[in-house]
């Protein structure tokens, strides 16, 4: 229909082209979504009349007047009984003139996959199953699983382990609307219950720190449910500090035993701190020993030299004197 001026102002009053907006994609039965028409050059407005139909159904519209236009709203949720393609209308009327415009909708019906795990949560070494379906006509694909035949419906096992302890599993659904490709997903959260774990990673064997010097003793142990962990150390059952930074003093040396405990087992770890002195102050003590000990010796020496040259020079003195005090004997 033409663009059609209006005369001036009379009692019939006068219609120009009708706009109005449906969804441009497919819409979902169940979920509400909202239409509008309007129609501008009208006069007198306020005596315009908006009916908007969904499937010849009347549908609650709110209109909103201007000058010389009309803005009809309604607010639609189709029943998902409704799903296909039902006829969308919208028919304006004033004095005795009509415009009507009309287009069908698609109402698709397409609900979310079911994703199910066989049990939430499993003990180590069980045996899962994951499972996802969804209505007819839909492509699932799902996490885990190499993808194969496009089918509604898709499943793999496993054994469940420790690194399958909040793994998370999902589920993609695919349905074709009118040329468009629409995708809903699904997922869910796998609890493994699995016992202490005490490794070389998380808690080293062997510790070599430098007295005075600032460290953490980092032992991590791992399982579900999270185990307590201890360190005593072997003959004095004196507990090493375990995560808090500190300075190391020489009292913290010897091998002690981690242990991790939980309802679900213990496991036992060695763990040998070695803590070292500062050498400086030795290295300086066996210097200055090892000085005074040449000086004190070469003074011995010296001073022993010296007596034996003065008893030497004594003694040679008193035979000298003797010499002189014999008598000569007489011829």
């Amino acid at each position: 229909m033409g663009e059609r001026k209006c005369p001036q102002k009379g009692a019939s009053g006068c219609l120009s082209p009708l706009y109005s907006h449906a969804p441009s994609l497919p819409s979902p039965a169940r979920d509400p979504w909202t239409v509008n028409c309007s129609l501008d050059g009208l006069f007198p407005a306020v005596e315009a009349e908006v009916h908007l139909t969904l499937a010849e159904q009347e549908l609650h519209s709110t209109p909103l007047y201007g000058k010389d236009s009309v803005l009809a709203t309604a607010s639609v949720k189709a029943n998902a009984e409704e799903e296909g393609t039902p006829q969308l209308a919208c028919v304006v009327t004033l004095g005795g003139q009509d415009r009507k415009w009309k287009e069908n909708v698609i109402l698709y019906r397409f609900p979310a996959p079911n994703l199910t795990l066989s049990e939430p949560e499993v003990s180590e070494g069980t045996v899962v199953t994951v499972e996802c379906e969804a209505q007819a006509g839909v492509v699932v694909s799902l996490s885990g699983l190499p993808s194969g035949t496009p089918a509604p419906r898709a499943q793999f096992q496993l054994n469940a382990s420790a690194a399958d302890h909040r793994r998370s599993f999902s589920c993609s659904a695919a349905l074709l609307v009118a040329g468009h490709l629409l995708h809903k997903n699904q997922t869910r959260e796998l609890r493994v219950l699995y016992g202490p774990r005490l490794d070389q990673t998380d808690c080293p064997g062997n510790w070599t720190w430098e007295e005075g010097s600032q460290q953490t003793l980092r032992c991590q142990a791992w399982g579900n449910p999270v185990p307590e962990l201890k360190c005593r150390r072997k003959g004095d059952d004196a507990l090493l500090p375990i995560g808090d930074l500190r300075p190391v003093k020489r009292e913290v040396a010897g091998t002690y035993l981690c242990q991790a405990r939980s309802p679900r087992g213990v496991v036992t770890r060695e763990v040998v701190v070695n803590v070292t002195c500062d050498n400086i102050l030795i290295i300086i003590l066996v210097a200055v020993a090892g000085i005074l000990g040449t000086v004190s010796t070469a003074a011995y020496l010296y001073n022993r030299q010296r007596k034996i040259q003065k008893y030497k020079l004594q003694k040679a003195q008193e035979a000298a004197a003797m010499k002189l005090n014999t008598p000569a004997t007489p011829p």
